[in-house]
């Protein structure tokens, strides 16, 4: 296969402005926990106080080392959010430009982080998708990996239109509640007795469980080393208490 492909539609916009003194990367973490973003689209205008811009070397296959710039306009940038090692993760290029010997002179690439002397951006939010990034061996990258696909020798994962309890219980709240046979899948939630009211994003066929946190943050955790107790209703979810397995 030489390329894939998901068709989605954006499901909220988020117009904001990074304040002066703001590191980039630092407001943009704050965003992410701010809205509960999974996956998104970022443009933005403005001027930094200082930026570093990289470049990937493709015969070596690693970035150069970032050159500095100051006192620069913010011609564009633009990037997108997915996941990377579990958590949130910004791609960002950008294209700036400086007063340089009477002239204005343009550079660009790989935008590390920088200091906002004002920034405007827009970012649309794709919250029915998940996107994540792991390494790809033709170009030595982390690359969004196609979401339709379960990972070699994984139990294939549910769909998005397919039925979850959550689902179930919003259209049955005058129904029994569930057995204490059901088992949590996508979609759903665990009570866990570290990280408090988590979300399930994700569930692999050999236990590992990514759960999305009250501040956003992403974690994997073997669901097999927790005991799961008998779910609650709560309107539109369904909450699983869990807590670690007795030694025995």
């Amino acid at each position: 296969m030489t390329t894939f492909s998901v068709q989605t539609a954006a499901t909220r916009q988020i117009l904001g402005r990074v304040h002066r003194g703001r590191g980039l990367q630092d407001a943009l973490g704050e965003i992410v926990a701010k809205h509960e973003l999974t996956t998104a689209w970022i443009s933005a205008l403005g001027a930094f106080e200082w930026v570093d811009l990289t470049e990937y070397d493709q015969a070596t296959q690693q970035y150069a080392k970032a050159g500095r710039f100051e006192r620069c306009e913010l011609l564009a940038l633009q990037g997108n959010l997915s996941e990377r090692d579990g958590a949130p993760f910004w791609h960002l290029h950008a294209t700036i430009s400086r007063r340089e010997g009477g002239r204005d002179v343009a550079y660009g690439g790989h935008l590390v982080d920088g200091l906002v002397f004002a920034l405007e951006f827009r970012i649309e939010c794709f919250d029915e998708l998940s996107l994540s990034r792991a390494h790809d061996e033709p170009t030595g990258l982390q690359l969004w990996t196609d979401p339709s696909q379960a990972s070699e020798g994984a139990a294939p994962q549910p769909s998005d239109t397919s039925v979850t309890w959550a689902m179930a219980a919003q259209v049955s709240s005058g129904m029994a509640p569930p057995s204490e046979g059901a088992t949590p899948t996508k979609g759903d939630w665990l009570e866990h007795p570290k990280f408090g009211l988590c979300r399930i994003d994700g569930l692999s066929g050999d236990g590992v469980c990514i759960i999305k946190l009250a501040d956003a943050r992403r974690k994997k955790i073997q669901i097999g080393a927790l005991e799961i107790l008998a779910p609650r209703n709560d309107g539109s979810r369904l909450i699983f208490p869990v807590r670690p397995k007795a030694k025995r």
